[in-house]
């Protein structure tokens, strides 16, 4: 089965009611037919947000984390996250989400392209190219 790692900003965009954009990718993982993951530094993200202010949205952010695997960064993927925030200037959260899909060898679902192409072993999927 494949496996995709989610980014941080495609579940603020259905938090924000953009949710024709990931229909497809949610929809394939609920259905089981890939394997959906989000970084533990996302899960951090997203409960910081103001979004989670709203006790709909919450409600929402916590019904839908039920279909992911929560991966918490291991030592392997803090090393390597220090590496890439060195290497390609990455944010700390992005750095450790980079990693998280390098280390699980899983492409990353993101519609932040520009935050992640300058790293070369990353797999990256976005609308353009969904599975």
């Amino acid at each position: 089965m494949e496996k995709v790692i989610v980014d941080t900003d495609v579940f603020i965009d259905f938090l924000r009611g953009h949710k024709q954009r990931i229909k497809k990718i949610f929809t394939l993982i609920q259905q089981k037919e890939i394997k959906g993951s989000i970084s533990l530094i996302s899960v951090v993200e997203l409960y910081s947000g103001k979004d989670c202010r709203q006790k709909e949205k919450l409600a929402v952010l916590n019904k839908l984390l039920y279909f992911f695997e929560i991966i918490s960064p291991n030592l392997a993927i803090a090393k390597l996250a220090g590496n890439l925030k060195r290497e390609y200037e990455l944010g700390l959260a992005d750095a450790i989400i980079a990693a998280t899909a390098i280390e699980e060898n899983a492409q990353l679902f993101t519609f932040n392209l520009k935050h992640f192409r300058k790293v070369p072993r990353l797999t990256m999927t976005s609308l353009s190219t969904a599975i």
